[in-house]
């Protein structure tokens, strides 16, 4: 207890302090981390500047994923937007729901409160999530409304709530819109190295190129695990049934300069008027196209900023093979279905 009450002391003066220096050096781009590990070998090219037209769903790139693995990426300066066909079911929310508990805190919330929920964010502090949403337990729905968060939805513990990677995605993306250097925004940009807990802050959607800040979830068995992450022009947010290499490998593997390229360019037939037939997705169990999917794109409030150029993501993979896609659903349908839904509140 007293190692983890200095944990936590360390912690929060050092959030502080970063946040203290950042919003004081800010300009019109959040802070980002001095170091980032990357294996990205180049950027993705820019799409159209032309935001006044919605994009339905069916124009998107649709990624790899099932009841398993899910992933969203969202391009903001245009709007353009790449996910799997499972991004918007319902999943284990993990210590991602601390975003949302954070943000409201700081809406609504007093005074005191903001700090902690801040140092929450950084540290990804358990007993700050447990004591800020019991003391706020509108927090977590109040915000699914304010952001049209279709997926998202309280526990009766905040470890028990759900969320997706398409809401997850566009909630950040909102924020970045509304403020880019909204302090949960730069609270990501700071976040400790390693947890309140032990774990390792290093992994998924974090090993892209270009990000600035991210939040990550894992279950307490370390049988789940979740990330998101936003850099200058995009936002990416991927869970899965497995290990956080896993999660990194699958990012890895889905979020390429080869699939940002195939998205922009159906997205810039699109803003040309052409016809762009849908895409036929399959997951492990059903099969269906993309335009059975819900329109909810036109809710991410994303697409609103106008940038010639912006840094995006790409992975290693644009120039390796990807890897044994069958191998890895093998592992996704071997994990058991739904458990994680009822297991003990997620440590982080």
């Amino acid at each position: 207890m007293f190692k983890t009450s200095l944990t936590r002391k360390a912690a929060s003066a050092k959030a502080g302090a970063a946040l203290a220096v950042c919003m004081l050096a800010l300009t019109t781009t959040a802070c980002s981390n001095d170091e980032r590990e990357s294996d990205a070998l180049a950027d993705a090219p820019s799409g159209s500047t032309d935001t006044n037209r919605d994009v339905p769903p069916e124009i998107n790139e649709f990624l790899e994923g099932d009841e398993g693995r899910s992933v969203t990426y969202i391009r903001l300066h245009d709007g353009m937007h790449m996910g799997s066909a499972s991004e918007h079911e319902a999943r284990p929310a993990l210590s991602l729901i601390k975003l949302y508990i954070a943000t409201y805190v700081m809406e609504k919330g007093e005074y005191e409160d903001k700090y902690e929920a801040l140092d929450m964010i950084a540290s990804s502090s358990d007993k700050s999530a447990e004591d800020l949403f019991e003391k706020y337990p509108d927090s977590i729905d109040t915000i699914a409304d304010e952001f049209n968060l279709e997926s998202t939805k309280a526990g009766e513990k905040w470890g028990y709530s759900q969320t997706s990677t398409y809401d997850v995605a566009s909630f950040i993306s909102q924020l970045i819109e509304r403020d880019e250097t909204h302090p949960i925004l730069v609270a990501m940009a700071h976040a400790d190295p390693i947890s309140e807990d032990g774990y390792q802050q290093n992994y998924g959607t974090a090993k892209l190129s270009n990000v600035v800040g991210s939040k990550w979830g894992w279950s307490n068995d370390k049988s789940i695990n979740s990330s998101v992450s936003f850099g200058e022009n995009f936002v990416a947010a991927a869970s899965i049934n497995g290990s956080s290499d896993e999660l990194t490998d699958y990012v890895k593997d889905e979020v390429t300069g080869k699939s940002l390229g195939k998205a922009t360019e159906r997205f810039l037939k699109y803003k040309d008027g052409e016809d762009v037939p849908p895409i036929e997705t399959t997951t492990s169990e059903t099969s269906t196209t993309s335009s059975s999917k819900k329109d909810k794109d036109e809710k991410s409030g994303t697409g609103k900023k106008d940038k010639s150029s912006s840094k995006e993501p790409t992975s290693e993979s644009t120039t390796s093979k990807k890897k044994d896609k069958g191998s890895s659903d093998k592992k996704s349908a071997d994990k058991k279905k739904g458990s994680e839904k009822t297991s003990e509140p997620s440590k982080k």
